[in-house]
């Protein structure tokens, strides 16, 4: 299987290269020099606090579900499950 037919959770290898963003120079503009934190948030073993989320959508300039769909569809599936569940009509007893 080529590296490029592996489905990954998220969007951060993508961006990080059409924006031609070195990883040295991504971990600096997010204020660490740990490169082995990186590997994991774009392996999606860990997930970005939620300012490290928001630095990577302002690097990349894009909204974060761009970054992170497959946990954005994730959410947004269980959230439209709950509001609909929440708008079924309460049965009232008959007696």
């Amino acid at each position: 299987m080529k590296k490029e037919d592996k489905q990954l959770p998220n969007n951060l290898d993508l961006y990080r290269r059409r924006m031609t963003v070195s990883q040295e120079r991504l971990i600096r503009l997010l204020g660490h020099d740990d490169s082995a934190m990186w590997s994991d948030w774009e392996r999606g073993k860990h997930l970005p606090s939620l300012a490290n989320a928001l630095r990577l959508g302002i690097i990349f300039r894009i909204p974060l579900e761009f970054l992170f769909y497959a946990l954005h569809d994730e959410l947004r599936a269980q959230i439209r499950a709950e509001e609909e569940r929440l708008d079924q009509p309460i049965q009232q007893p008959l007696f």
